[in-house]
């Protein structure tokens, strides 16, 4: 059954259109933004769009800035955007077998190496809550196929998490043990959620706000209000 979320291959395209044409982003393609949605949902700690927005169109275009043509392209964008976000996220929330949105490369290949880098972006925007998880013994292994695929092209070779190339069927148990990986740690953090939610039901961070003068937390070494603080532009 397909959700009435799920969007559609020109919308997808057009998404990628646009996540393409910026230069050193964070968030590079749908794939990217999959997993980095992935991340999001398990999160127990509630992401308003004023603070991942800024995450998904960091970096640079051509031009040297994030452009929209107009407010309606704008719109459209965010809307797609939202569409997407609600379609991870009522996957996992409803038990759904979610399955990372993978694509295909030049050569015709489904490396899954963005959607990783893209959850982990995702995690370290509350790297203090994911670190629960991750020292976890019995949870933390979720996380070892996708900092797998995360690192498996590192500029730093003792990142690698292997020293040859490897094949097809190693790569797709891969994806599959980080699709599952994914289910685990959103049932382990669902139980977890009324820890992070006040009197009023709202949710309530655990960790102070940072400073719009202060380095961001993303760790790109920018200030907060020149990184992931920083509101969208449309020219």
């Amino acid at each position: 059954m397909t959700s009435a979320f799920e969007l559609t291959s020109s919308e997808l395209e057009y998404l990628d259109n646009f996540l393409t044409q910026i230069n050193g982003g964070k968030i590079p393609n749908t794939e990217a933004l999959d997993g980095f949605f992935a991340a999001l949902s398990c999160c127990p700690d509630l992401m308003k769009p004023s603070e991942y927005m800024p995450v998904i169109q960091s970096g640079k275009t051509a031009n040297d800035d994030l452009e929209f043509e107009d407010l309606d392209e704008a719109q459209r964008f965010m809307t797609l955007v939202t569409k997407h976000w609600n379609f991870v996220n009522s996957e996992l929330n409803q038990n759904i077998a979610y399955m990372p949105l993978i694509l295909e490369d030049e050569d015709g290949n489904f490396g899954g190496n963005d959607w990783a880098n893209g959850f982990i972006t995702g995690v370290n925007l509350r790297h203090d809550i994911w670190s629960e998880i991750i020292n976890d013994e019995e949870n933390g292994g979720s996380m070892v196929p996708i900092w797998a695929l995360a690192y498996e092209h590192h500029p730093d070779a003792r990142m690698r998490p292997f020293k040859d190339p490897i094949d097809d069927k190693k790569r797709d148990d891969l994806i599959i043990a980080a699709a599952a990986g994914v289910i685990r740690m959103h049932d382990y953090f669902m139980g977890h959620r009324e820890e992070y939610l006040s009197d009023d039901q709202t949710f309530v961070r655990p960790h102070r706000k940072v400073g719009r003068n202060e380095l961001c937390p993303c760790g790109s070494g920018k200030k907060d209000k020149k990184c992931c603080g920083a509101g969208p532009t449309i020219h």
